[in-house]
């Protein structure tokens, strides 16, 4: 039986990276063939019933420059040496790179599974060549550093520290070169890593991510029509290209509800009571949501607003709209254009940014009826589990473990 050890700071129930990991080790435990300990920073895992789960306060620690830090510590205890022993493969699912010259020593199989851009970029995220940020060379990647940061968090300490912590993030190119397998979860995602680092071209494959577990839901589409949007007011989520593409769209006199979840500053907060004030209320803001609790909005709404404009791998957000039945209206980063393409929802795709484009989007999903938004739902759960298959996903994942 093969030993796999999971060194992952963070895990599911929190994010989709973390949702990745849960999924695709209930896979491989499902299998039988594979003994799994999972040596995490979060303290309260969801479990699997076949995988033994390891908290380490070590692991447990807010920023990756500490993480790293607190790596190179770990890499010195004996007893953490004896866990790498134990183990055939070492996986690392999210950051954990300093471990890999350890494991690479001590002879063991590494895998690492990339679900951002860490490698290339420090604050892990590739903008879309459509956003305001250009990005060319070791300078342009300080310059999209310092401009995402201020604009992500409005703080210039940290957009300064986190300029000059670029040339830290070189290391990754050097730990990366030692593993055996790199998976991307996206075509798109494995073209931007291999442009920037071309010489892991070959120890890279892509294997989309499993799907979450979404039961068929009975939609009963809202009147006034609703749309819902999943990502708080961060710039990289495209939340200024919502509220602009909403307030020409409500400047039109087309009414329409749209749902707003996760966190918003003070001053976004100030914007939308104002626009509220003027336009009747379209606008609700409903915090952070459980996971049942976007499921039931699943069941009202024409479609999910998905304006991002950096390129996300492969966000989980439009597999489970899909799967629930709800058209995503989305911009064409990442691997957004893979997981619709061939679907209904390829024609509502958008360039990132375009303001004009999202309305006209908007639009037409408005201008169907309740029974073609429900038929198209049904066609668009169909067309993700297929394309998604989980036996397919599983086979791929076994090679790579298995090789």
């Amino acid at each position: 039986m093969t030993s796999i050890l999971v060194i992952s700071e963070k895990y599911w129930p929190y994010g989709g990276a973390e949702l990745a990991t849960h999924l695709i080790l209930k896979m491989l435990s499902s299998l039988g063939s594979f003994r799994i300990m999972v040596l995490t920073g979060c303290k309260d895992p969801e479990r699997i019933a076949k995988v033994r789960y390891v908290y380490d306060p070590l692991l447990d620690i807010p920023t990756k420059i500490h993480l790293w830090k607190n790596l190179a510590i770990m890499k010195k205890r004996p007893a953490f040496k004896r866990l790498i022993k134990w183990a055939d493969i070492i996986y690392i699912p999210r950051i954990a790179y300093p471990i890999i010259p350890l494991a690479r020593e001590l002879g063991k199989k590494i895998i690492v599974h990339l679900h951002d851009y860490q490698p290339v970029n420090f604050q892990s995220m590739i903008l879309h060549p459509c956003s305001m940020v250009s990005r060319s060379g070791f300078v342009g990647d300080i310059k999209q550093s310092l401009v995402l940061e201020l604009l992500e968090y409005g703080s210039l300490k940290r957009a300064l520290a986190s300029s000059a912590l670029s040339l830290i993030n070189s290391l990754c190119r050097f730990w990366l070169s030692e593993a055996d397998k790199i998976i991307c979860v996206s075509e798109r995602q494995a073209s931007i890593i291999v442009n920037e680092l071309p010489e892991l071209k070959d120890k890279l494959k892509v294997i989309y991510n499993p799907l979450l577990n979404v039961p068929l839901i009975e939609k009963t589409p809202s009147e006034p029509p609703s749309m819902l949007y999943l990502g708080g007011d961060l710039y990289t989520k495209g939340f200024h290209v919502l509220m602009k593409s909403s307030y020409e769209l409500l400047k039109r006199g087309v009414y329409v509800k749209f749902l707003l979840a996760r966190c918003f500053k003070d001053t976004n907060r100030l914007l939308i009571k104002r626009l509220n004030e003027r336009f009747n209320k379209p606008y609700n803001l409903l915090g952070f949501l459980k996971h049942e609790e976007v499921l039931r909005l699943h069941s009202l709404v024409h479609a999910l607003i998905f304006p991002s404009i950096g390129e996300e791998p492969l966000p989980y957000v439009i597999t489970e709209s899909m799967l629930a039945g709800t058209m995503p209206i989305a911009s064409k980063v990442g691997g957004v254009p893979e997981i619709v393409k061939g679907t209904y929802a390829e024609e509502f795709l958008f360039t990132p940014g375009n303001v004009n484009e999202l309305i006209d989007r908007m639009e037409k999903v408005l201008s169907l009826s309740k029974e073609q938004l429900i038929d198209i739902g049904v066609k668009l759960r169909e067309a993700i589990l297929k394309k998604f298959d989980e036996d397919v996903i599983k086979n791929q994942l076994l090679e790579v473990f298995t090789d």
